[in-house]
């Protein structure tokens, strides 16, 4: 018997909660390889290991003859784009401190209401936009222009963020044309064979231990993108959107236990002005979605 509503988007929470341990599992290791490993090395295993999974999709789907693209000039502009956002994470993650990163990153709802509106044709009112502008404020304290040591790398982490946020926002592009299965198999191969082109300067031979801690970050990273899919299929974005704030608790436990990083002060003056403003984005969203459903019915 087909689930309830209610049951559905249950599951889907189940599966987004566990899509951001992994995630955050991954992020972490990313950092502690980071200091033995470029990050282009680091991406090849992430996105080379992420095709086993993405495989297994593939071959449910009804094998490879699923993955041609009715736009593949918008796939390789999102390869493109996304593949940036991976590099600048991947690269700034050894340079600062974990929970600091992730609070910057929480930006991104903030970047998506913006770039909604010239590329999903989506309308924003005068206060969504508001609240962007009191989450940037937020982002903007979190930067700290005064300080020197972490200004580059925050810089780097709010690029960065920007393109994983233009890259989802052209997902929900493609998700008109070609299946989910479409745009993780073109990441993953694109992304494995530019980052083996780019690794291959610095490239270090891993001993057995790290082949396995390279490996398991790879599985991981893939495992979480399959289930972060099968959330958004299950639940709507504004039940699962709040959750991703949790994931700070994952990374101050992660920064503090194994790296002995303590956030920023900065980070304890934005970040309460970021996770406020997209809470109230996804407020409006509700009562958006809840107006479209009494028009629909009466």
């Amino acid at each position: 018997m087909p689930h309830a509503p209610s049951q559905t988007a249950l599951h889907g929470i189940y599966f987004k909660m566990s899509a951001l341990v992994l995630f955050c599992t991954m992020d972490a290791m990313v950092k502690g390889l980071g200091g033995t490993y470029g990050s282009f090395q680091l991406m090849v295993f992430r996105s080379a290991v992420a095709l086993l999974p993405v495989a297994v999709l593939i071959w449910h789907a009804g094998g490879l003859r699923v993955v041609r693209s009715t736009r593949p000039g918008l796939q390789a502009l999102r390869v493109t784009i996304g593949f940036g956002s991976m590099f600048g994470f991947f690269y700034a993650f050894p340079r600062m401190p974990l929970v600091d990163a992730y609070a910057i990153s929480f930006a991104a709802p903030l970047f998506m209401v913006a770039l909604s509106v010239p590329i999903l044709r989506e309308p924003v009112g005068w206060r969504r936009w508001t609240a962007v502008g009191v989450g940037f404020a937020g982002v903007l304290i979190m930067l700290d222009p005064w300080a020197i040591e972490f200004h580059l790398v925050s810089l780097v982490i709010l690029a960065a963020t920007f393109c994983y946020s233009l890259s989802t926002v052209l997902v929900r592009l493609l998700s008109r044309h070609d299946p989910d299965v479409v745009t993780l198999f073109w990441f993953a191969v694109v992304g494995t064979v530019v980052s083996i082109a780019c690794a291959i300067p610095e490239w270090k031979w891993p001993p057995l231990l790290d082949w396995v801690w390279l490996l398991t970050l790879g599985l991981l990273g893939g495992c979480a993108q399959i289930l972060i899919t099968r959330a958004w299929r299950l639940a709507p974005a504004a039940i699962l959107a709040p959750f991703d704030y949790t994931a700070i608790v994952l990374a101050m436990a992660y920064g503090y236990l194994w790296f002995e990083e303590e956030p920023s002060w900065t980070v304890w003056y934005g970040l309460p002005l970021v996770i406020g403003s997209g809470l109230y984005i996804l407020h409006r969203e509700r009562v958006r979605a809840r107006a479209l459903r009494k028009t629909l019915i009466s």
